[in-house]
């Protein structure tokens, strides 16, 4: 691996062009670089900070009726995992940059962000990415070296993050962490098709979560394939991820189990994935 590349990282043409891409790709989570400034707090003072995670449990409370406390602390893990593996896994499935992910180096803008799904609106608690300190180190998503160093990163990123839940709500940290592990793997797949790299995606996102004493470890976690026949007979394969944690939404009025939660039956999951493969062909 090479020497960090030092701030300011705007003039580094590959942080340039990795911070666009991601943009592009990701406009509700876009991450830069530069001085935190107004609006801007770093993820180490928002977790310290009861206030702002008791606002953001009740924001998670306020989407659906039935929402207890242990499943608000699993939906907001949901949403700041997706919020920090979008700003951070796109930089190196498609780049190879691994950011200083410590708590003070990286700085939130939160917003929420609003969309139509199947006749209803939609809100989402999201937030821009700032790296502050001027660290990032250029490597390759081949290479297991710099998987390990992004892998050292993610857990040092959210071991605040998910002793301040913990604390909070008493949803355990194995809970908390199988979410984080989900969001990152989920992250590596989505990016790996977004940047061509899938293959190579896929293997370092395991190689990175499947490390024995690793807080993000757990047997549930894969990537699997599913094949279905298209209108001309021809195979038709996609790759899923199955989850390993659960985000509890089944508990809230009218909620259900998600698409390939871990508490589903895997040949049911199954079924219910093929079938809506054959729906994307058009043909159920």
């Amino acid at each position: 691996m090479t020497d960090a590349i030092e701030t300011p990282r705007a003039e580094e043409p590959l942080v340039r062009r990795a911070l666009e891409a991601q943009a592009a790709y990701i406009p509700d989570v876009r991450a830069d670089t530069g001085p935190s400034g107004e609006g801007w707090t770093s993820v180490e003072a928002f977790f310290n900070n009861d206030k702002a995670i008791g606002e953001f449990l009740a924001f998670e409370q306020s989407l659906n009726n039935g929402t207890d406390l242990r499943t608000a602390a699993a939906l907001l893990m949901t949403d700041y995992g997706y919020i920090l593996a979008a700003a951070a896994v796109p930089l190196f499935t498609g780049f190879g940059l691994v950011p200083d992910l410590s708590p003070a180096s990286v700085a939130l803008s939160f917003h929420t962000m609003e969309e139509q799904r199947d006749g209803r609106i939609n809100r989402a608690r999201r937030a821009h990415v700032r790296f502050l300190e001027g660290r990032i180190w250029q490597g390759h998503l081949h290479d297991p070296v710099d998987g390990e160093r992004f892998r050292v990163e993610i857990e040092r990123h959210f071991r605040p993050v998910v002793e301040a839940i913990f604390t909070r709500t008493r949803l355990s940290r194995a809970a908390l962490w199988r979410l984080v592990a989900d969001a990152i793997a989920g992250r590596f797949l989505d990016s790996g098709r977004r940047f061509g790299t899938v293959e190579a995606a896929k293997a370092s996102a395991m190689r990175i979560l499947k490390v024995p004493g690793s807080p993000l470890t757990n047997r549930q976690l894969q990537f699997f394939d599913l094949t279905v026949l298209d209108g001309h007979q021809r195979e038709f394969s996609y790759t899923f991820r199955q989850r390993g944690g659960c985000c509890r939404f089944y508990h809230v009025d009218g909620g259900e189990y998600c698409p390939t939660c871990v508490l589903k039956d895997s040949a049911e999951r199954d079924e219910e994935l093929r079938l809506a493969m054959r729906q994307h062909l058009g043909l159920a």
